[in-house]
């Protein structure tokens, strides 16, 4: 994790101007961006918008508008512009990367807009189109077209509170589309009538809300989609603080200090840099926090010296008896994540560092912030050596006030298969109207128990859907896909009478510039499978049940495997005419699994990724669309990245016949 923190900084640099201490910088210090905002309501929220870079500033942009009517292109603009802070927490939705712009597999065709009045030439195309794009992964085929029908966007129509909803429905997770107003007025984001139009100053206020509510990293579906998250621990805002004030005239050993500091934030330390640290940590300077607490982060020295620093730094805060508990997060959370990095290969570590942690509770006076600090960090301790019942005691202690906790308490007793009692302890947390974020968190969290209590429903759905392909007579499938670079478009027919396939597209190999031409045939019922080499103008037969990758095996298993062996979870949510199932598959199962399948690539080592997401028609029950992405790495250190999307026509004639010169290659 420490490691991991460290390749990030760079990344929480630029965005730590969404940071409460940057948005207090943004208030105190910045000055007024616009000449019309000084005593509206929304004015600090205006500010940190502007400083965000939600809202054009500067030059000859001296005006807001507070109270001017947004339009609707405006407010996609504004969704586009927070959808760069808010996609990690929706990825285990959407699937998208911050490398992806508009999905599929980032390859031949871009995405059009379904709007006659939307200029490609405009600034308004390219975050509309966007948003689109968004909203059809998340929730099916021209989805935008549920908030805003027919032909024309009206891109200067002022938006309504109610079309805002709409689209602030990706962020609340809701699983029906019908509760969504409610949802969203209960949260503060918008109030008033649903047919009110919005102004400029209640978006401000709505998007640094908006903010806000990534920061406490609360959109969890079924709790840890890649089991990467728990147990949590106390989100920290700025990792390279100064520890004290310091004017930009300093000299001397505070001059040393600030420039040593600084080169470990921006990435330019060096070995000089940690010897002058080192010096002043032997002599008199009074920042003995700092001093420690920066030089634990010598990437030359042994781990457990740089523990050793980490502790150090915390004596010097005890020592100072001046009561920061902001700053005993900041020096905990380092010991933790050290810990991190030994109990990696010697889980013993934990117990030596918690014992250590222990040390410090008699010297912890009467704030009770900073025995919530030691606490939830002793608690994850706890958690890591197994001891679920003692991290679970401490968490419920601070579960009514503190995010973190709750999720842990929630988290755990799933996981120990005590669903009724994290049901049972939810109920009985009753945050105030005033309390929005942990409100958010308890309708978040009660919408994923109730949605794994309705996993076995959700599976026998699937699999309902799933049968119903099997038993047609056939279909169409359009697809486009990415498989280690190469880029696939394709069309494929299914002819279940006949028990064959048909396969038609383009490739594009990463070595290549120009596409080449693809073909195959399956024959379903022999597991054959033919494919064209156009440069021998001859058809090459394999085994279809060979797996390549194991990403092979599992689409062969069906929906009730995946759930039964695998572990399997899915999400289900209601929009317009899809019900949409996304599907999760926890990569250590697939690597246990793996050890009886034999594969042509090897072993596999794990599996960071794998994703579904399913989009069947309400009517019909048929699968409308699937979009997917696995990455799997194996023991020749070869990592296989597989993601794409497929549409599916049920309502064609297909007949499929395999020409007798295709199955004589088999021969």
């Amino acid at each position: 994790m420490r490691t991991k923190l460290k390749a990030l900084t760079c990344v929480l640099l630029v965005c730590s101007l969404l940071a409460p201490s940057a948005a207090s910088a943004a208030d105190s210090y910045m000055p007024l961006p616009y000449t019309d905002i000084s005593k509206h309501w929304a004015k600090s929220s205006i500010i940190r918008g502007a400083y965000y870079g939600l809202f054009a500033s500067g030059g000859s942009i001296t005006r807001f508008y507070p109270n001017r009517e947004l339009t609707r292109a405006e407010f996609v603009a504004l969704m586009d512009r927070i959808f760069v802070v808010g996609k990690p927490h929706l990825y285990p939705l959407t699937f998208l990367s911050e490398h992806e712009g508009y999905g599929k597999a980032e390859g031949f065709d871009e995405p059009y807009l379904p709007y006659k009045d939307v200029n490609r030439l405009t600034w308004m195309y390219g975050p509309t189109l966007r948003v689109s794009v968004l909203l059809d992964r998340l929730y099916g085929p021209n989805a935008i077209q549920k908030i805003f029908p027919g032909p024309l966007f009206l891109p200067n129509q002022p938006i309504t509170r109610e079309e805002a909803a709409k689209l602030l429905a990706i962020y609340t997770m809701e699983t029906d589309e019908t509760k969504v107003w409610n949802t969203v007025n209960e949260w503060g984001w918008l109030a008033g009538k649903p047919k009110a139009k919005l102004k400029r100053g209640e978006a401000a206020a709505l998007f640094d809300g908006l903010v806000q509510f990534f920061q406490s990293d609360v959109m969890l579906p079924l709790l840890d989609y890649d089991g990467q998250k728990f147990p949590m621990v106390p989100e920290i805002q700025d990792m390279f603080p100064l520890f004290a004030p310091y004017t930009e005239q300093v000299t001397g050993d505070d001059r040393i200090y600030v420039d040593a500091a600084e080169a470990i934030r921006y990435h330019e330390d060096s070995k000089e840099t940690f010897r002058a640290l080192r010096k002043l940590s032997e002599g008199t300077f009074d920042n003995q926090v700092g001093v420690h607490y920066y030089l634990s982060w010598n990437p030359d020295t042994e781990v457990a010296e740089n523990l050793e620093h980490a502790f150090k730094a915390i004596d010097a805060y005890f020592a100072d008896r001046i009561v920061l508990p902001d700053t005993l997060r900041l020096l905990t959370a380092n010991v933790y994540d050290i810990a991190l990095q030994m109990g990696a290969t010697d889980p013993k570590m934990y117990e030596t560092v918690l014992d250590r942690l222990d040390g410090y509770e008699q010297k912890i006076g009467i704030d009770p912030q900073e025995s919530e600090v030691l606490a939830l960090y002793k608690a994850a301790l706890e958690a890591k050596m197994g001891h679920v019942d003692k991290a679970l005691d401490i968490y419920r202690a601070y579960a009514s006030r503190n995010q973190e906790a709750l999720k842990n308490v929630v988290y755990y007793l799933v996981q120990k298969d005590r669903l009724p009692e994290a049901q049972s302890f939810l109920a009985g947390l009753q945050p105030k109207k005033s309390e929005v974020e942990m409100m958010q968190l308890s309708r978040l969290l009660k919408q994923e128990l109730a949605t794994i209590e309705e996993q076995s429903s959700i599976v026998r759905d699937l699999s309902f859907t799933m049968g119903r392909m099997d038993n047609l007579k056939g279909y169409k499938v359009e697809g486009e896909a990415v498989l280690k670079g190469f880029l696939v478009k394709y069309t494929e027919e299914v002819d279940w009478l006949s028990k064959a396939k048909h396969a038609t597209g383009i490739y594009q190999s990463p070595q290549k510039l120009v596409l080449d031409k693809w073909e195959s045939y399956t024959d379903t019922e022999k597991n054959t499978k033919y494919e064209r080499n156009f440069d021998s103008e001859s058809w090459e037969p394999s085994r279809v049940d060979q797996q390549e990758f194991m990403s092979d095996y599992v689409d062969g298993m069906s929906v009730k495997d995946r759930a039964r062996i695998l572990g399997a979870r899915y999400y289900k949510q209601s929009f317009g005419e899809y019900h949409i199932i996304t599907e999760w598959i926890p990569g250590d199962k697939i690597v246990e699994a793996a050890k009886n399948v034999s594969l042509n690539h090897g072993k596999i080592k794990s599996v960071p990724v794998f994703m579904n997401k399913y989009y069947i028609d309400s009517d019909s029950d048929l699968l409308v669309k699937r979009v997917w992405r696995y990455e799997e790495v194996y023991d020749t250190q070869e990592y296989v990245a597989y993601a794409g999307e497929e549409s599916y026509k049920t309502q064609v004639d297909v007949r499929v016949s395999i020409p007798q010169e295709v199955k004589g290659a088999a021969r």
